[in-house]
């Protein structure tokens, strides 16, 4: 509690102790918010008019503070005006109690705030739970998948090995490199999710992921349609025609959102189509849109694309973390660009990103 008046903030904390709540008391704002620091309150009671740091100055404070931001805050003044009422709420209080009050205003005010801060929290909990059973529920597969597979063929090697013949061994060590491969990009992508989801422009590696610039061309796309075909140990036909063009991004990150999006065309395409990939200048931007045959993306679930996503899941088996178009829409975001989804029928999705270019039309 932060009370410039003795004797109201011997009171009030008298009553509180008696009442079942564990007090610190404080007589201005700059030893209330010293204390805050310390002590992490469950909650805080704040006068407005304090000599040294006023009441709003506190609530400023701690509502930019991320261990305080959303410990609820109740004023406790004699300025009951419209316009202070509101420049408290604009600056995050919970409430406001005008003096002078009854005891009985004062404990529903508190209880009614500490209730609904344990909601808030219990909220919390139960949405990092869930977030939690997804991850655990998709990436028990994603890891396990690979890792089986060499360790499957490792066995085959180790307790046979007379038995094959060189193009078995090299074929069989070849998929375990792949499978190697397939592991290995999942764990980078973990990663790399949980750095951008809570990027922020204070971060030494926000440049590298919002800044840079590089030049796409079809030479480039084929390269890195010719990686996620072989991690993916899979063949797809493709078309490929891609204008060259200078782009307001990294090279690493293009390379990033390539390999997401061709590697979720070739994985949903099915056997006997083809993905086709175009780029061309549109004005002052560059549109890129890989095409597939196979599984549609709803209109509808652009919205919902987050980390440890997978749409469709109880309908068909799932490849991947569902970390790709996440980690695509937010490298987009960091670097000016939008990221656009549209299945044409039944079967055909078109998957486009808009990039901001260096040398405007």
């Amino acid at each position: 509690m932060i009370e410039d008046e003795a004797q109201i903030r011997a009171n009030l904390s008298q009553l509180l102790v008696l009442h079942g709540f564990e007090v610190s008391t404080a007589s201005n704002g700059q030893e209330g918010i010293s204390q805050a620091l310390l002590s992490k309150p469950d909650l805080v009671l704040c006068d407005i008019m304090m000599p040294v740091v006023d009441g709003y100055q506190v609530l400023r404070v701690l509502r930019q503070h991320r261990s305080l931001g959303q410990v609820p805050f109740i004023f406790l003044t004699a300025k009951a005006e419209g316009v202070d009422l509101r420049r408290g709420m604009v600056l995050g209080a919970d409430d406001y109690l005008t003096k002078p009050f009854g005891m009985a205003d004062l404990l529903a005010a508190i209880q009614s705030r500490l209730k609904r801060e344990a909601d808030r929290k219990a909220d919390l909990q139960a949405k990092l739970m869930k977030h939690r059973q997804a991850l655990s529920n998709v990436s028990v597969h994603e890891y396990n998948t690979p890792l089986n597979s060499i360790l499957g063929f490792a066995d085959l090697l180790i307790d046979n090995y007379n038995d094959f013949d060189t193009e078995d061994t090299v074929s069989m060590l070849n998929m375990i490199k792949v499978c190697g491969f397939q592991l290995k990009r999942s764990l980078d992508n973990v990663k790399r999710s949980e750095l951008l989801q809570g990027l922020t422009p204070s971060h030494n590696s926000y440049p590298y992921y919002s800044t840079g610039q590089t030049t796409i061309t079809t030479e480039m796309v084929e390269k890195q349609i010719q990686t996620v075909a072989y991690r993916l140990g899979r063949v797809v036909p493709y078309q490929a025609a891609v204008e060259e063009s200078v782009l307001r991004l990294s090279d690493e990150n293009l390379k990033i959102i390539l390999d997401e999006l061709l590697d979720n065309a070739f994985k949903f395409t099915e056997s006997g189509h083809s993905v086709t990939v175009s780029g061309q200048r549109q004005g002052a931007d560059y549109r890129l849109t890989v095409t597939n045959q196979g599984r549609v993306f709803k209109r509808e679930d652009v919205v919902r694309i987050a980390p440890y996503v997978q749409f469709d899941r109880g309908e068909y088996e799932q490849q991947g973390l569902g970390l790709g178009l996440s980690l695509v829409k937010k490298i987009l975001e960091l670097n000016n660009g939008t990221l656009e989804i549209n299945s044409l029928d039944s079967q055909t999705t078109l998957v486009s990103v808009l990039f901001q270019t260096t040398n405007p039309a």
